[in-house]
């Protein structure tokens, strides 16, 4: 094998054990640092930009989730919290 396959394989391999979790659902930013989540069958929570504290996370019912430096992990603890069934107290 060239030293240039074997290089690239071994960054392919790399990249496979690497590999982050694509949020499940389908996202969508309907207003400016507002996002919405939705898996097909259920809503599946929100996710709001705090400036100067990131995203916080919120579950179907507007539970609080949590609050997340990345956008990516806030999706997919809000996935998390839909799949497990966590349901936080109503709001309102």
């Amino acid at each position: 094998m060239s030293k240039r396959i074997g290089v690239a394989a071994r960054a392919a391999a790399g990249a496979r054990t690497r590999a982050v979790a694509t949020p499940r659902g389908l996202w969508v930013e309907v207003e400016p640092g507002f996002h919405v989540g939705n898996d097909g069958l259920q809503y599946l929570g929100s996710i709001t930009v705090v400036p100067g504290r990131g995203f916080e996370a919120s579950g179907p019912r507007s539970d609080v989730i949590g609050v997340f430096s990345d956008l990516d992990d806030a999706k997919a603890a809000v996935a998390a919290s839909s799949r497990s069934g966590a349901v936080g107290p109503l709001v309102g």
